[in-house]
């Protein structure tokens, strides 16, 4: 079930564009604003809550909205939120760019009401459905996972760790890591008590994403400590070195 108010990012340079936007979706959506492209870009890796969909303007003049769409697509944090170019350029070569490097959808300007909202609707039910059935075969991998475990047994007292799956076993009990933090997670397991910095772990572990700052490592650690706690593993296994930086200890 969607939530009561999606939250929809407009970027665009024209502050007449934007109010007229506004002003349709206010009353339905939460709404936020970038000016520019690198406005976009700084906000998604700032805000707390990702925007459900981003309506995204063509013609801008730091970066345009094809090189925004292209470095938001590239980004494994980023890359699944709907993104519907509205723009006043109407060639079917445009229409086509901007389908080629991620939108799901074009707006040409001028608009109507009825027709940004019909969109909108439209692709924030798609997205739900999405991940509705992402949930389900997630949830039904965890169970074939589970009961192959359970026909082989799992070594008592070892964490097993799956890289195809991005699944951490322990005790029979299975939990699943996100990609982002896998990859955080098996450059500290592969080499138990090495001590990494923040930056090692950026340069090391997520190296063609440049936008993840060192923040973001320490939310990823909080999360994986999390997940390990649910697998039954009560000491710590991602221990933090004052001053330095993170490493891993097998559990006993």
């Amino acid at each position: 079930m969607m939530k009561d108010k999606a939250h929809i990012l407009i970027v665009d340079d024209e502050r007449t564009n934007i109010n007229a936007l506004g002003n349709i979706l206010i009353k339905k959506y939460e709404v936020s604003v970038a000016l520019s492209g690198e406005q976009a870009i700084d906000f998604l890796s700032q805000c707390k809550t990702l925007p459900d969909i981003i309506l995204l303007d063509i013609i801008m003049p730091d970066l345009d909205g094809f090189q925004v769409c292209k470095r938001i697509k590239n980004n494994e944090m980023y890359r699944d939120i709907p993104i519907i170019f509205i723009s006043a350029l109407t060639e079917a070569s445009e229409k086509v760019a901007g389908f080629t490097v991620g939108a799901v959808d074009f707006i040409c300007k001028p608009f109507s009401d009825m027709e940004v909202l019909a969109r909108i609707k439209t692709h924030l039910s798609i997205k739900e459905q999405h991940s509705q059935l992402l949930a389900s075969n997630n949830e039904l991998n965890r169970e074939l996972k589970t009961k192959s475990l359970k026909k082989h047994s799992c070594t008592p007292n070892k964490l097993l760790v799956d890289k195809d799956s991005f699944r951490l076993s322990f005790n029979n009990i299975s939990i699943d890591l996100t990609s982002l933090e896998f990859k955080l997670f098996y450059l500290l397991y592969q080499k138990p008590d090495r001590i990494y910095s923040r930056n090692q772990i950026l340069d090391l572990a997520y190296p063609d994403m440049r936008d993840i700052s060192d923040r973001t490592v320490d939310a990823h650690i909080k999360n994986i400590r999390k997940k390990l706690k649910n697998l039954g593993i009560i000491e710590t296994v991602i221990d933090s070195v004052y001053g330095a930086g993170y490493r891993y200890i097998p559990p006993a």
